[in-house]
């Protein structure tokens, strides 16, 4: 597969080779020269995980907006009933 760069030094992957590695937009990549070779290799981050009993649970700035909603959620609810 072969690709170029643009006027500002910019290469575009291909989409093939995109989704084949699960690359999404502003996913960060580390970028070296091996054997003269350039090399790009996506950085992943694993999820923050902590034990809560026997369960493994994420923790990320998505999940607390979703405990947020739902504590919400569930005083609308309250609410409702108590009239």
């Amino acid at each position: 597969m072969q690709t170029t760069l643009d006027r500002f030094g910019r290469v575009l992957i291909p989409k093939k080779l995109r989704e084949r590695l699960g690359l999404r937009p502003e996913d960060a990549l580390e970028v070296s020269v091996e054997d003269g070779k350039l090399t790009l290799q996506p950085l992943r981050t694993p999820p923050p995980l902590r034990r809560k009993g026997q369960v493994l649970v994420v923790e990320s700035e998505a999940a607390s907006d979703l405990n947020q909603a739902l504590a919400h959620l569930r005083e609308e609810r309250l609410d409702g009933l108590a009239r």
